[in-house]
């Protein structure tokens, strides 16, 4: 990490605060451990370390050509100690959890420190398991295929960093395919994974797990609100009243099956687009309309339409953490899609590779959600299932 990484990072946490001035705050926190190291101060930062000047002793050295003696004045350098804190961090064994999904696998890496848990790195394959099942109603060879590949991909990372514990979970497309326990059973033989096929209802309740650990870290503290999770083969609506479930609701509405329901393709015409938004409309009317404080969004298709309205070159979860999204901003980006080619699609700020075909019926789908509930905004987290696979790992956050 640099000091330019640094003051981004900052920039997140703190975005009242101008570039210019955590730039400033940064280059004169190093300054001042500079200045304090050359005047031979010890310095501590609490929970992580000791930073120290260190004086080798004077010592003679030999020219290995001429054999010629030099005497050199001792050097010195900074030495840094870890703290216990650190020490503990570091020497704890990581916990692996991986969300298995219609259209991408996830993995996640973090720890548990004195009974929380700290997520570390994540990993994503858009394996598109779901492609073809809608018609078929089987997951294809070539699906299980690319699945066996991604998951095989995943336990070398887990090997790699020495994993001590996973929970891996499937969603929408294993209970509906009809193949799922042949799929299953492949899986298990050929990378050893085992994995839980959850209820709707299940992946409601870690979805919140996940996402209220996330609104914690907003400050957020929301009594009434509406969870929205759009994935490749269904979306999961959890309505809350102070921070309790009150219906939990699952719709086979999901991003790749409206892009094989209708053989979308691109540019979309207007009548399309219309025919598309009409049947995502009527399969709304199975909610019960309520008002909410916020409809909070999160998953692939969340973060998708996140990273589109910001138009982030690369991934960045902190900067999606928290982003609110208009209505406005969804209807115009639906437009752009659906007037785009995928060749032009495939290339917008924001775009995840892999998610060009799909991502307009998602869009579509929070586009009319905002309508149905007559909200003028969404509020993304990066927090949800995934996160959820981790929490279960410690027994302050564990689920049945």
């Amino acid at each position: 990490m640099t000091k330019r990484d640094l003051s981004e990072r900052l920039k997140i946490q703190f975005p009242e605060l101008e570039k210019k001035d955590l730039e400033f705050i940064v280059d004169n926190f190093f300054e001042i451990l500079a200045t304090a190291l050359k005047r031979g101060e010890k310095i501590e930062l609490r929970g992580f370390g000791v930073l120290e000047l260190h004086y080798a002793k004077p010592y003679f050295f030999t020219n290995p050509k001429n054999k010629q003696k030099y005497y050199l004045n001792g050097k010195a350098r900074a030495v840094f100690h870890l703290g216990k804190e650190l020490k503990e961090r570091l020497n704890t064994p990581l916990l692996a959890g991986l969300d298995l999904g219609t259209q991408s696998f996830r993995l996640i890496l973090g720890k548990e420190l004195e009974e929380n848990i700290i997520f570390l790195k994540s990993f994503r394959e858009n394996v598109r398991l779901g492609e073809g099942l809608t018609e078929s109603g089987n997951i294809s060879s070539q699906a299980i295929e690319r699945a066996v590949k991604a998951l095989k991909s995943f336990k070398e990372v887990i090997e790699n960093h020495k994993a001590k514990d996973y929970y891996a979970v499937g969603t929408a497309v294993f209970r509906k395919a009809q193949n799922a326990k042949e799929v299953l059973k492949k899986i298990a033989e050929e990378t050893g994974f085992q994995i839980e096929v959850i209820s709707p209802d299940k992946e409601a309740e870690l979805t919140l797990l996940g996402l209220s650990y996330g609104l914690k870290k907003l400050g957020l503290n929301l009594k009434k609100f509406l969870i929205v999770d759009v994935g490749g083969g269904s979306t999961e609506f959890l309505y809350l009243k102070e921070g309790q479930p009150t219906l939990i609701k699952s719709l086979d509405l999901g991003a790749v099956s409206l892009k094989e329901t209708f053989n979308l393709r691109y540019p979309l015409t207007r009548r399309l687009l219309e025919s598309l938004r009409a049947y995502v409309r009527d399969q709304l009317k199975e909610l019960p309309k309520e008002d909410f404080e916020k409809i909070v969004i999160t998953g692939g298709s969340a973060s998708l339409l996140g990273s589109l309205d910001l138009k982030l070159l690369k991934f960045d979860p902190e900067r999606l953490h928290g982003h609110k999204i208009t209505a406005d901003r969804v209807e115009k980006l639906i437009q752009k899609l659906a007037d785009s080619t995928l060749p032009r699609i495939r290339i917008m700020k924001g775009m995840e590779e892999g998610r060009e075909d799909i991502a307009l019926p998602g869009l579509v789908i929070y586009g009319e959600i905002l309508a149905y509930f007559g909200k003028n905004e969404l509020l993304l987290s990066e927090y949800g299932i995934l996160e959820a696979t981790l929490l279960c790992r410690s027994k302050n956050y564990n689920i049945s």
